[in-house]
């Protein structure tokens, strides 16, 4: 599964898949009957039955099951599918069923918790950067260099962010104090220090042959390792809020 941020270049991945591999390409935008008959229909599936009516969605995926063989079923945005079709694909994929699936996060169970893991990471500012002179040399737009060196900084490494900035600079609606991409501020050097204060408190008590100094900063020493552990382990958006 490759997991990555909204925007982050997971559908133009999943295109290119798609062709390189002749994939089955599956994406749901909110009809679970639209979705099943575009599988279908790639894999020339019957979507009527003798009498020309629609197959109903179980019928639909029962002969989906039975004709993709060795196909690669491609699932683009698989966090936006519903719980129904997620365990369906689940099922496809005990069968040994073939899936690349896409999404900005993957589930805690199911499918997409049993295939490996992939991380799509943002693109360096160096493509950022070309992919903003050339979406500016394709939009007739011109703009001095340290504003590309800014939208692409802004951008957080995301191709639909730095189109989106390119958006409002041609809309004439830029705003230089926005910014959508990841901004982080290095805390590194103040975390450092707090623990070597910290141990240093733990080495006086044990130098004044104070306890209850000693005792103290190890405790709180043991405390601050253990809280910046369990900082580490939250999930990116929570470490965000």
């Amino acid at each position: 599964m490759v997991i990555g941020d909204p925007g982050a270049g997971k559908t133009f991945l999943a295109k290119q898949v798609q062709q390189q591999v002749d994939g089955i390409y599956a994406i749901y935008t909110g009809s679970v009957k639209i979705c099943l008959v575009s599988i279908a229909e790639q894999l020339e599936c019957p979507i009527t039955n003798e009498d020309d009516k629609p197959l109903t969605s179980d019928q639909l995926k029962e002969e989906i099951s039975l004709n993709l063989g060795t196909n690669i079923l491609i699932v683009d945005n698989i966090h936006r599918f519903p719980a129904s079709l997620k365990y369906w694909l689940e099922g496809l994929h005990e069968l040994g069923a073939t899936m690349l699936l896409l999404g900005v996060k993957r589930d805690l169970e199911g499918v997409s918790f049993k295939v490996p893991r992939l991380k799509l990471e943002p693109l360096a500012e160096g493509d950022v950067r070309s992919l903003i002179w050339k979406e500016l040399a394709s939009r007739k737009l011109q703009i001095p260099s340290y504003k590309v060196a800014e939208l692409a900084t802004s951008s957080g490494g995301n191709p639909m962010l730095a189109k989106r900035l390119i958006d409002e600079i041609e809309s004439g609606v830029d705003d230089p104090n926005l910014s959508d991409g990841d901004v982080y501020l290095d805390v590194s050097p103040v975390i450092m220090a707090s623990m070597g204060l910290l141990a240093a408190v733990r080495f006086i008590g044990l130098a004044l042959h104070d306890r209850s100094l000693y005792i103290l900063g190890g405790l709180s020493l043991a405390l601050f390792v253990s809280l910046r552990y369990l900082g580490m382990m939250l999930p990116k958006e929570d470490r965000r809020r």
